[in-house]
C-alpha cells in the first residue's frame, strides 16, 4: 500500500485519507484506499491525472459507486473520485454539456428545468453521468448511447473528444470498459419539450422503481440474456433467498444481491458465482456481469 509520505506536494487538491470503500459504496462493504482525490474542475482532473502518470502512480477513477463491488482488501491506487465535476450547462437548443461527476437526479433537474426531453429513463438510477455514459445505462430499451453527441476524455496523456461512433456503444458496453480513458464530460442531444411533459416522464420512470428491492445493493448484478432476462431465470433456478454469510438474493427481484448482514465482499463474490453455476447447470446460459469488480 502506498505510504502518505509519497503524496507530499498534492496539498492543492482535495484530498481524503484514508478512503473507506465500505462507507461509500452503494454495497455497504469494501476495504480502503489510503488516498482519495476530489477534483473540483475538469482543469484540476487533468492535472491531477497527468501528475499521477507523471510520477508512475496508479489510480482508480469511480464515480457514485454505485454499481461496483470492490475488494475487501482495498486498493493500493489512489482513488480520483469525479463527484465534484457537477458542472452543466445549455449550449444550444437541444445539447447540453456536462461534466462527469454530476449525479442523474442533478441532471434530470436541470433538464426539466430546461425544458429538454430524452434522458428521462435514468430517473431513479443513482449514477453519475461518467458511469452512465461508461456502462451505457439504460432501461426499457433506452440507453445512454441515444443522447451522446461526443464525449470528452482524457488518454495517454491528452484531451481527446470521441464521437458517438467513437465510443463503441452496444448493451451495457461500450469503448470505456477497454480502460485507458477517463470520461471528462459529455455533450448530449435532447429534444425541446415543457417543463410539465419532462417532469410527467421522470415521475413515471420513478414509480417503475419503487418496487425494486430497498437495502445495500449494487442493482441489478447481471445482464440479461437473449433468452430471457437475467432475473427471471435466477427466480426460476429457485435462487431467491440464497445466502451466502450477510449476503443474500434479493426475494422480491433476483438479479438484485443485498448486503443485509455486514456482508463481505468475498461473500457477495461467492453468491454471484453459486447463482451463475446455478442458471448455467440449470438452463444452460452463462449470466454475465453487469457490475465492475473494483481491485
Amino acid at each position: 500500500m502506498f505510504e502518505k509520505d509519497l503524496y507530499i506536494g498534492y496539498e492543492d487538491f482535495l484530498i481524503e485519507r484514508p478512503f473507506d470503500f465500505s462507507l461509500h459504496s452503494s454495497i455497504g462493504c469494501g476495504g480502503c484506499a489510503k488516498i482519495a482525490f476530489y477534483p473540483r474542475s475538469e482543469d484540476e482532473l487533468i492535472a491531477l491525472l497527468s501528475r499521477l502518470e507523471s510520477e508512475g502512480r496508479r489510480y482508480l477513477v469511480v464515480g457514485n459507486l454505485t454499481n461496483v463491488l470492490p475488494s475487501d482488501l482495498g486498493t493500493d491506487k489512489a482513488v480520483v473520485c469525479t463527484k465534484k465535476l457537477n458542472a452543466i450547462k445549455r449550449i444550444s437548443e437541444s445539447l447540453v454539456y456536462a461534466e462527469s461527476g454530476i449525479l442523474s437526479g442533478a441532471l434530470l433537474d436541470f433538464l426539466r428545468r430546461e425544458g429538454l426531453e430524452g434522458a428521462e429513463f435514468l430517473s431513479g438510477i443513482p449514477c453519475t453521468l461518467g458511469g452512465a455514459l461508461y456502462m451505457n445505462a439504460g432501461v426499457s430499451g433506452a440507453y445512454m448511447q441515444t443522447l451522446v453527441e461526443n464525449v470528452r476524455i482524457y488518454s495517454g496523456g491528452r484531451v481527446q473528444t470521441l464521437t458517438n461512433g467513437d465510443c463503441a456503444y452496444a448493451y451495457k458496453d461500450s469503448v470505456f470498459m477497454q480502460g485507458g480513458r477517463v470520461i471528462i464530460g459529455a455533450t448530449l442531444r435532447l429534444k425541446e419539450s415543457s417543463p410539465d411533459k419532462v417532469f410527467i416522464r421522470q415521475r413515471e420512470y420513478i414509480q417503475k422503481r419503487v418496487r425494486l428491492p430497498k437495502g445495500k445493493s449494487m442493482g441489478c448484478v447481471f445482464k440479461n440474456t437473449q433468452s430471457a432476462p437475467a432475473g427471471e431465470l435466477i427466480d426460476k433456478a429457485g435462487l431467491k433467498g440464497m445466502r451466502v454469510g450477510g449476503a443474500i438474493v434479493s426475494k422480491e427481484h433476483a438479479n438484485f444481491i443485498i448486503n443485509d448482514k455486514k456482508a463481505t465482499a468475498r461473500e457477495i463474490k461467492s453468491l454471484i458465482t453459486l447463482v451463475k453455476n446455478a442458471v448455467y447447470a440449470q438452463y444452460g446460459v452463462c449470466l454475465e456481469e453487469e457490475i465492475r469488480y473494483l481491485e
